[in-house]
């Protein structure tokens, strides 16, 4: 079960999110409020997650030392 959740398919899915949210936020009410607010409490995650995937820090950076 872990070998695909380290898939280069899976890599892709957070980005993909963040950026539907962002297509949700540039539409017309109710949408845009859905966008927003599932952006607003999911952007912490999603910077920690580039952070430690680009540039190794955090809970997400690979262990290879």
């Amino acid at each position: 079960m872990l070998d695909r959740l380290t898939s280069p398919t899976s890599r892709v899915v957070p980005v993909l999110g963040t950026l539907y949210l962002g297509y949700l936020a540039t539409q017309p009410p109710p949408a845009r409020w859905v966008g927003l607010g599932c952006l607003a409490v999911l952007s912490p995650f999603a910077l920690g997650w580039f952070l430690g995937r680009y540039a190794g820090i955090g809970p997400w950076a690979d262990a290879e030392s």
